[in-house]
């Protein structure tokens, strides 16, 4: 009966780790060279561009897709990216895409990259 008991227990403590473990999330600020070294290593990353579209007019990094952080649908539109996959968010200077990278973790993105400085510190690299 206690072998039981003790077996149970074990059993539902390691489901309850497995559970925990399976939502955490990684949301780190990196500096452009890391930024740039962990984009190359995720080859199928998703490159989110959380600024205005004026000020996306004024240049982009190849690959990103644009979501405003202020649009009233930011949730619904990055509804479309797959939480599965990494994450790499930037806006101008790295405070609105440090807040999309902290919203988009309370979403269930398990794997997110803030870039520190922004698209500004990027382009002066």
């Amino acid at each position: 009966m206690r072998g039981l008991l003790y077996s149970s227990l074990i059993a539902i403590l390691s489901a309850c780790v497995s559970a925990n473990y399976s939502s955490i999330n990684k949301a780190e600020d990196l500096d452009v060279k890391a930024f740039k070294l962990e984009l190359v290593k995720h080859t199928d990353a998703q490159l989110l561009d959380v600024r205005t579209s004026e000020e996306w007019a004024n240049g982009i990094i190849e690959g990103a897709i644009l979501v405003n952080l202020f649009d009233q649908n930011f949730v619904s539109k990055i509804d479309s990216l797959d939480p599965s996959k990494a994450v790499f968010v930037y806006c101008k200077a790295g405070g609105r895409s440090k807040k999309a990278m902290e919203k988009m973790a309370t979403l269930g993105f398990k794997e997110i990259y803030n870039l520190k400085g922004g698209y500004t510190a990027y382009m002066h690299e």
